[in-house]
């Protein structure tokens, strides 16, 4: 079975790219803090890559930024490419399946967001029948 979970925060901005005709993607990392320091009582960090496809990277794409806190599911997958030197390179990455957004989107979306409400309240009273 595999499946993993990981809270933590992205480590990058988030860029969502075409891939052939159909496909969006998202590449980033993200920072997930251990349980448990190490002797000196120091946090370890881990940064995972993850991949997430479709509707999982434009949810990334218009909802998060660099340094916003997510929740990940998916599962783990590991490939093998040779680099330029010829040399066989593995990485190990988490492919997305789920998101769960742990942060508000920032203020200046909100405020937008604020504005358009108040703009489509008023040309609905104004374009109320009088009576």
């Amino acid at each position: 079975m595999n499946h993993v979970m990981l809270i933590g925060r992205l480590t990058r901005p988030v860029v969502l790219k075409e891939v052939g005709t159909t496909g969006l993607v998202v590449n980033n990392v993200i920072a997930v803090s251990r349980v448990h320091g190490n002797n000196n009582g120091e946090i370890l960090t881990d940064f995972i890559p993850i991949i997430a496809w479709g509707r999982q990277g434009q949810l990334l794409n218009r909802y998060c930024q660099k340094g916003h806190r997510v929740g990940i599911y998916g599962r783990m997958q590991s490939r093998k490419y040779t680099n330029k030197e010829g040399k066989d390179v593995y990485v190990i990455e988490c492919l997305v399946n789920d998101i769960t957004l742990l942060e508000k989107r920032p203020n200046s979306d909100s405020n937008e967001r604020q504005e358009q409400m108040q703009n489509v309240q008023a040309t609905q009273v104004n374009e109320s029948p009088i009576n």
